[in-house]
């Protein structure tokens, strides 16, 4: 049987979903298509495609070396960009965490409401492969928002790793109690709102500097990426392969008000 182009997007149904904090519901979601679903990697990013008000499946794109091309352009679904937590190739299945921020977003609202056998839109996985490169030592850091790719990657990594995890929270029953460390590895977590970053920040630049051959991943809203970038290329000199720094969102825009901005950051 061949097997179908990389870049391709899927109809799924909402199979499962579990909240799994406070603040975190995920949505497990299942379509036999995806036993052949190209994913290669932990800590991978996709699309996902949430149908206009009123209809209840979306439309999915194709795809071009420029990104997506819509059939019909003036009927384009919510797109929307978030972490694969899981992926089971037997069971045909891929887990979405989604944070709770109500009606806020239409993402948010979707993952509030979902009822079992909901339709969305997925595309293939993307970002750096592998999004985790081999290191002795290790620094994950990152809001609530990334918490799903830092415990995917995390489930890769060597037992014999060092490092650190720092984490931002809304409150402290958002922290996994599945959430599995090598014995080298540090938790530090913050609880509370944007205002914790410049502690955060400043804790973690008080840790012995990354060299060359460690790895640093650290994700999450604007105003927690920008200063650990400039803290991770500009004192401690780490080379650009070796650390990955993007800002997921920045507080008061959507995902369309916020990719260029974004987009310029992360081609610094």
């Amino acid at each position: 049987m061949n097997k179908r182009s990389p870049h391709h997007a899927y109809l799924v149904r909402v199979h499962k979903i579990i909240d799994l904090s406070p603040n975190l519901r995920r949505l497990v979601l299942h379509s036999a298509e995806l036993a052949e679903y190209p994913h290669q990697f932990n800590g991978a990013h996709i699309k996902i495609f949430l149908a206009p008000p009123g209809q209840t499946t979306p439309q999915l794109p194709q795809f071009s070396g420029h990104g997506f091309n819509w059939a019909e352009p003036d009927n384009k679904p919510i797109v929307r960009t978030y972490t694969i937590r899981d992926y089971d190739a037997k069971a045909c299945t891929i887990s979405i965490d989604f944070v709770k921020h109500g009606d806020s977003g239409p993402a948010s609202a979707f993952a509030e409401q979902a009822q079992l056998g909901d339709v969305l839109g997925i595309s293939s996985p993307g970002g750096p492969n592998p999004m985790l490169k081999t290191a002795a030592r290790y620094l994950f850091a990152g809001d609530i928002t990334a918490l799903p790719a830092i415990e995917s990657l995390l489930a890769g990594i060597q037992p014999y790793a060092s490092g650190d995890v720092v984490l931002l929270l809304p409150q402290a029953e958002d922290l996994p109690a599945t959430l599995s460390l090598p014995a080298g590895i540090r938790l530090h977590t913050f609880y509370g709102d944007l205002s914790q970053i410049p502690a955060l920040v400043k804790l973690v630049s008080t840790f012995t500097p990354l060299a060359c051959d460690d790895f640093a991943w650290v994700a999450g809203e604007a105003a927690l990426v920008k200063p650990l970038r400039e803290l991770l290329r500009t004192q401690w000199q780490l080379p650009s392969q070796r650390h990955y720094a993007v800002p997921y969102w920045r507080q008061g825009e959507n995902e369309e008000s916020y990719h260029e901005a974004r987009h310029k950051f992360i081609e610094k």
